[in-house]
């Protein structure tokens, strides 16, 4: 089944409060003070999808938690912060001790060219944490991405938007849309790499977190498998790969969908030991080196390795 849609412009399809569409610019509902990008582009301000009915994939930038460093963080983002500084410090600091920085510029190369950005820096305290683990995170945030077919899934919207009497039941159709689990990851792989080595090198004490939906968190298990990875949550772990899914404790209600950390998933490793892990797949294939070839004048020639 294809995806479905999840969330427009911050309300939930699947409750029986109408959704009315919007025809002008509209202010987002997960940052202060900022207008819906999407709106603001003059495309559909759909926020989240559905992958075969059920499993959660944002489709927009601002969703999960992104900011702009001169914007007061809103209730949203504030909550989502509490959550993973509390699955990954301890479950008992507050509000108060949460201390995080902006859109922090890292520099990549000497000359301080072009630099990284890091979505927050994350600490507690007076930046020293009595906890096993790091003291300071770098926290990048990675909810979902595009979807493949996006043309199918704004025909849908338009259908409703069009509609004489438009219902949250034509809004959530079947569009023929997927997820591109794939390019999401090889959009931030790069970043990941580069930024998490940035923490590696600045001072002991430093870490990565990096928060990630579903569909992303199992894209990433299936290519690594976290279960080979060393397991270091009451330790001096380097990484934490921090899953965050919709939360399923209460029934439906108008609004967006609310989201939590899945605690019990979260991977606290070795930063180096999990890029190890990326760039140490594949096994030897000898067939393909050998065989059937063909040269430039399209003339058959037999490769034989011993």
């Amino acid at each position: 089944m294809a995806v479905t849609v999840a969330e427009y412009l911050g309300k939930r399809t699947d409750v029986d409060d109408p959704i009315m569409p919007i025809t002008e610019k509209a202010p987002c509902p997960f940052q202060s003070n900022n207008t819906c990008m999407k709106s603001y582009n003059n495309k559909n301000p759909v926020c989240s999808v559905r992958k075969d009915g059920d499993e959660f994939w944002i489709v927009c930038q601002n969703r999960l938690c992104s900011t702009k460093k001169d914007i007061p963080l809103c209730d949203h983002q504030r909550t989502i912060l509490l959550d993973i500084a509390q699955s990954i410090f301890n479950p008992r600091i507050t509000a108060e001790q949460i201390l995080v920085r902006r859109e922090v510029p890292l520099k990549v190369n000497a000359s301080g060219k072009k630099p990284y950005h890091a979505d927050y820096i994350m600490t507690i305290n007076e930046g020293k944490s009595p906890y096993p683990g790091p003291d300071r995170v770098i926290l990048e945030m990675q909810g979902g991405g595009e979807t493949s077919g996006t043309e199918k899934m704004t025909a849908v919207v338009k259908a409703w938007k069009n509609s004489t009497h438009p219902t949250n039941t034509m809004l959530r159709r079947s569009s023929g849309a997927s997820p591109l689990e794939t390019n999401a990851w090889r959009r931030q792989q790069e970043q990941f790499i580069v930024k998490g080595n940035i923490a590696m090198q600045t001072w002991k004490g430093c870490g990565m977190a990096f928060c990630v939906g579903t569909l992303l968190y199992k894209y990433l298990n299936d290519k690594i498998d976290f279960d080979t990875l060393p397991k270091l949550k009451e330790s001096n772990w380097t990484l934490a790969i921090v899953p965050i899914e919709e939360d399923k404790s209460a029934e439906p209600a108008v609004g967006p969908v609310p989201l939590k950390v899945n605690r019990e998933k979260i991977v606290f490793t070795n930063y180096q030991t999990f890029v190890h892990a990326l760039i140490n797949q594949g096994v030897p294939n000898p067939a393909a080196f050998k065989g059937k070839f063909v040269n430039l004048n399209n003339e058959e020639k037999t490769i034989k390795l011993d």
